[in-house]
């Protein structure tokens, strides 16, 4: 970007001072000056909308979670995709789905990719494909929770964290 920015200075000293009209005493004269335009279409905002939680219930030792979870593309043009997953703890301790062990623990399993622990999440192409403009893609997620999680409400258990990025 700065050598951009001493590029663009330089072209527009050139301009100035070649563009310069001399003016003399006289009743009257005209002087043109260039308007220049420089238009750099680098940056385009990501506008999507993910969802505000992912609940999960454990009803009588049955897990239940949403069947309606998605991220939206609220953009008019330009595709996104997922590029990134991350979980981490939160009152519980983020668990390995496919060994699941542990107490005061949380496993999830989003669009087919396990958590393996806290952290990153190993994603796929195909499980989080490229959502196109004023597209929708489905989020199709599973829980465990360790036996030993007490009757309560609105515990927030993990964080999942969704890394979205523009595609060209």
């Amino acid at each position: 970007m700065k050598k951009k920015a001493i590029y663009a200075l330089f072209l527009s000293l050139f301009l100035l001072f070649s563009s310069v009209n001399p003016v003399f005493a006289t009743k009257s004269t005209t002087a043109t000056v260039p308007v220049t335009l420089t238009v750099s279409n680098e940056y385009r905002a990501v506008n999507v909308t993910v969802p505000a939680s992912l609940p999960v219930y454990v009803i009588n030792g049955t897990v239940v979670v949403a069947d309606n979870a998605k991220i939206t593309n609220n953009s008019k043009t330009g595709a996104v995709q997922v590029t990134g997953v991350s979980v981490t703890d939160g009152a519980f301790r983020v668990g390995d789905y496919d060994n699941f062990a542990g107490t005061k623990t949380i496993a999830l399993k989003i669009n087919g990719c396990s958590t393996k622990g806290a952290g990153y999440v190993s994603i796929n192409a195909s499980a989080f494909p490229v959502i196109a403009a004023q597209g929708s893609m489905s989020l199709k997620y599973y829980a465990k929770v360790s036996g030993d999680a007490q009757n309560a409400e609105n515990i927030q258990a993990a964080n999942v964290v969704f890394t979205i990025s523009i595609v060209n």
